[in-house]
């Protein structure tokens, strides 16, 4: 019996992904102008993924909402929320991001970050409060690479991203 409820979930499912491979979900509606032609580029954006450890409990989301001020000026709110086998981390950076050219950007803001022990009785964690600015290059619509500082304001150096000066490099890919 296992073996046929097997067989019927992977045939499901794969049903269910032909379904929906024509099909495209829109979470809002398209705003349309005074003429009723649909607005091909909303000021909001918004994205996210999350997957989780195979072998272990952790899990990793992240979420983020962009909005376009201008052509050239975007403000951006972004979520992490990590659950390690040892704490959760959650930490939101807000930060205003000025495109100077079509590929080039600066970006400043604040981040705060959150990490909780998972046994919440041993050890306290204080929140972190963050300085944050870089620049970054988009490549092309897929690929993207930010060069990012961090100033820690905060007196504890505990947590996966305590560092209290952090330069890091971070790519993106988009499929």
């Amino acid at each position: 019996m296992h073996g046929k409820r097997h067989t019927i979930l992977v045939v499901g499912v794969v049903i269910f992904s032909v379904f929906l491979s024509g099909k495209q979900i829109y979470a809002q509606e398209k705003e349309t102008d005074t003429n009723g032609v649909v607005d091909k580029k909303s000021k909001l954006a918004i994205g996210g993924f999350s997957y989780s450890g195979l072998s272990s409990r952790e899990q990793h989301a992240y979420f983020t909402i962009n909005y376009e001020v201008n052509s050239n000026l975007f403000i951006e709110l972004q979520g992490y929320n990590d659950t390690y086998l040892s704490a959760d981390v959650f930490k939101m950076p807000i930060r205003g991001k000025l495109h100077l050219t079509n590929k080039f950007h600066l970006f400043s803001g604040l981040e705060i970050e959150l990490t909780r022990n998972v046994n919440h009785d041993i050890i306290k964690v204080p929140l972190q409060t963050k300085f944050i600015y870089g620049m970054g290059y988009d490549f092309d619509t897929n690929f993207s690479l930010e060069v990012n500082h961090n100033l820690n304001f905060g007196t504890s150096e505990f947590g996966y991203y305590g560092t209290p000066n952090l330069l890091y490099v971070r790519g993106r890919y988009r499929f």
